[in-house]
């Protein structure tokens, strides 16, 4: 599946630690998306945390069940996500950011990975489009915020 990557510039560990605070998504995610996300399990960021998101992609209402499956502070982050659409067989997608600092600025990439199929793969390129310019636009609000905080000296 596909990778989207951004420069931002803001420090890697505090890119990390708005990716890792999953519980934050809704503010920076795509707004046409109208997240909403609820902690179900853990006490904060980690591997023991879980989460429940609802939203809307392509018009229709979605909703996610969320496990952390890479916690490496500050360079890997990954997050699947179990998605449920009625009338539609669940499926689920991995999200994985990869966190690379430079000397311009830190480098966000991130890999989604989906349920291995024939159907999968051709869905997949069907809405790519749509995964792709969802995608970038969490992207680029999450760039926008990242950039605010160092402006405001870490405050928003």
């Amino acid at each position: 599946m596909p990778n989207f990557t951004i420069r931002i510039d803001a420090p890697a560990e505090t890119i990390f630690d708005e990716l890792s605070h999953v519980e934050r998504h809704p503010s920076w995610a795509n707004h046409t998306a109208h997240m909403t996300m609820e902690q179900t399990a853990g006490s904060g960021p980690g591997t023991a945390s879980h989460y429940v998101s609802h939203g809307v992609f392509l018009k229709k209402p979605i909703s996610a069940d969320i496990e952390i499956t890479r916690f490496e502070p500050p360079r890997v982050f990954s997050l699947k996500a179990t998605q449920h659409q009625e009338g539609k067989k669940d499926t689920w997608v991995e999200h994985t950011f990869t966190i690379t600092p430079g000397p311009d600025g830190t480098t966000v990439t991130k890999h989604m990975t989906g349920e291995p199929s024939v159907k999968g793969a051709i869905l997949g390129a069907i809405a790519y489009p749509a995964i792709r310019s969802d995608a970038m636009a969490s992207l680029k609000n999450l760039k926008a915020m990242m950039e605010a905080k160092g402006e405001a000296g870490g405050t928003v």
